[in-house]
């Protein structure tokens, strides 16, 4: 499941961005939970990509739209045609479960946006906490030897409004759950895939120090590294901050913009 998620959710940003080749690649975390958070048996795909995609031999492709209708059909169909293909159902359960799931499977889409700690925030929280959290447990009976615990049972899609419910067990059930749907030994469940994936460090060097420029004199016909005056290399200070305004606003304090570079207000005074 963690593979078919992550090649559905790379191939849908190729598709919207209109680009073809295995080049091409975006950065994805994925991880398995074979439960809900209800501890209810309900396998499923949590899964954290970039927006954007990368050509590990020239530049970042900025992609942000994704169709959300048109994924949910593409994952049911990629992964019912996976479960008929390794003889887990059989066609007439395939031509069940597609004429059942006539809306596509559930996907759901949240963009995770903010700093780098609130980013590293919700990724641990969706990738590295686990099926259970012992936040939800809210009352443990001796006497009856019960467990209460509270869960998300749904999402609504367009207030994005959480509801919760109460479930009590048996604390004998409730372990027996908490076991069985424990990984298997020695099993990964953390997948890394695209710009993420292990051997990629040289390239994406590549793409650090000599991408941007390429990318800029493949469509101006200009090397932006060399200043188009005197030929000399110039100073790389700033070349992009997720801060631009704010860096854009301390420059033009001290330089001013003449034929798209910035230049410092002394040097300009001496030019003729």
């Amino acid at each position: 499941m963690i593979t078919l998620a992550s090649n559905v959710f790379r191939n849908m940003l190729i598709l919207s961005a209109k680009l073809k080749g295995k080049e091409f690649q975006s950065g994805i975390l994925a991880t398995l939970h074979k439960s809900g958070n209800g501890l209810n048996y309900n396998p499923h795909v949590h899964l954290i990509g970039t927006r954007e995609l990368v050509d590990t031999s020239r530049e970042i492709i900025e992609e942000t739209y994704m169709s959300y209708q048109k994924i949910r059909h593409v994952w049911k169909a990629v992964f019912l045609k996976h479960l008929k293909g390794q003889g887990i159902i059989t066609l007439e359960e395939y031509n069940a479960l597609n004429e059942k799931f006539a809306n596509g499977f559930h996907v759901f889409f949240q963009p995770i946006d903010g700093n780098a700690n609130e980013i590293l925030f919700r990724t641990a929280e969706y990738i590295a906490t686990g099926f259970f959290h012992n936040s939800q447990i809210t009352e443990v009976d001796f006497a009856k030897k019960t467990v209460t615990f509270k869960y998300k049972s749904w999402m609504d899609r367009g207030t994005r409004k959480k509801i919760f419910k109460t479930r009590t067990m048996n604390i004998h059930s409730f372990m027996a759950r908490m076991l069985f749907f424990l990984p298997d030994k020695n099993r990964k469940m953390i997948r890394y895939y695209g710009i993420y994936a292990h051997k990629l460090d040289e390239k994406l060097k590549k793409i650090e120090t000599r991408t941007w420029a390429m990318a800029i004199e493949n469509s101006f016909q200009k090397n932006p590294e060399i200043c188009p005056e005197c030929s000399a290399f110039m100073i790389k200070d700033t070349v992009f901050s997720f801060l631009a305004d704010i860096a854009m606003k301390k420059l033009l304090k001290t330089h001013a913009i003449k034929k798209g570079y910035f230049k410092p207000y002394l040097s300009l005074a001496r030019l003729p």
